[in-house]
């Protein structure tokens, strides 16, 4: 068996012997894997992967970046990891806090994400942490310690933030004025979203005890199946 294959002529001096012939483009292409989402796992804008050097790497539909990683473990080391203006991305985790306060009332951290956009992403492994955003591109996931007792998440004023909740977990979310917030929910969460002001909320998922209040102009927007939809209730008294 022999095959005719094109040649270059002789004292042409291109490289190597043989022609280039025209062929089709490969019609596979590669795209990120969408990041699971389960019944107690909602969905995310964005995947994070581990690296070996204790880094990780942020992939969502903008781009990739690098992260550093954080494990505070004091209160002080937590508001420092919290507040990272000058960072180029960071992912914090906050457990446990040795002598921390009864309350998580009573354990506020003010988060401020970088200033270039680079994400800061917070992933409450424990509960007791009440967060409050100001400013920054933020990513906050309740990933668990909050079974007995409610934790919150308050967005001030001007800020944007997402916020993504687990499992069984009892969690509050607040926005404030012209906040606005994303907030992805489980079906099997305990979840109270407060929006106030002129500020706007997209809320997904949620179960049978979640609960959506607006107040004054603020919008809620719903994603998903109308079916699926959380009631919005407009209170006349707010707590």
């Amino acid at each position: 068996m022999s095959t005719n294959i094109a040649r270059q002529p002789r004292g042409v001096p291109a490289g190597g012997q043989f022609a280039t012939t025209a062929h089709a483009e490969p019609s596979l292409s590669l795209a990120p894997v969408a990041p699971e989402v389960t019944p107690t796992r909602p969905c995310r804008a964005y995947e994070l992967t581990e690296n070996s050097d204790g880094t990780f790497t942020y992939d969502e539909a903008g781009g990739r970046i690098v992260l550093e990683h954080k494990e505070p473990v004091t209160r002080t080391e937590i508001r420092r990891a919290l507040r990272c203006p000058r960072s180029q991305g960071r992912v914090v985790d906050l457990g446990r806090v040795p002598g921390r306060r009864n309350s998580p009332r009573d354990d506020i951290y003010e988060v401020a994400g970088p200033e270039s956009g680079a994400p800061l992403v917070i992933r409450v492994q424990d509960g007791f942490h009440a967060l409050h955003v100001t400013s920054g591109n933020v990513h906050i996931e309740v990933l668990g310690g909050f079974k007995g007792i409610s934790g919150r998440t308050v967005i001030e004023d001007g800020a944007r933030a997402g916020v993504v909740v687990d499992g069984d977990n009892r969690y509050t979310v607040e926005t404030r004025s012209s906040a606005n917030a994303r907030v992805a929910l489980s079906k099997e969460s305990n979840v109270d979203v407060r929006v106030t002001g002129t500020g706007a909320v997209h809320v997904i998922g949620g179960g049978r005890d979640c609960e959506i209040n607006a107040k004054d102009g603020a919008v809620v927007h719903q994603d998903g199946p109308e079916e699926d939809w959380l009631p919005v209730t407009r209170p006349a008294i707010w707590w």
